[in-house]
């Protein structure tokens, strides 16, 4: 009797671990950042040094402050001023608002 009552617990148990872990759903992973993560750059904007700060190189960075407006933060793969590596390597980091017409 005392087998059977042990038998019919341990399967018991079994049966609501295993409800248990279906009912349980797994959590979103969220991207790592660091904590000191450069803020995202407007290319139309943002001062030459400010582009340096996230990588890109002086002369690099010269060319796309000589180049705007742009359209789109595409637009430095499209008009040359970035390779396509580049691109990829800092297109997280990079914005391009449009700036705001001012009606007089």
């Amino acid at each position: 009797m005392l087998r059977r009552n042990f038998v019919g617990i341990v399967a018991l148990t079994l049966l609501c671990t295993a409800v248990a872990a279906d009912q349980v759903k797994e959590m979103p992973k969220a991207p790592v950042r660091t904590i000191n993560a450069p803020k995202a750059v407007d290319v139309n904007s943002a001062a030459e040094s400010d582009i340096i700060a996230i990588g890109i190189s002086g002369p690099v960075a010269k060319k796309i402050v000589n180049g705007r407006p742009y359209r789109s933060k595409r637009d430095l793969v499209t008009r040359q001023v970035l390779t396509q590596e580049q691109y990829d390597k800092f297109k997280e980091m990079l914005v391009a608002r449009r700036p705001k017409n001012s009606k007089k």
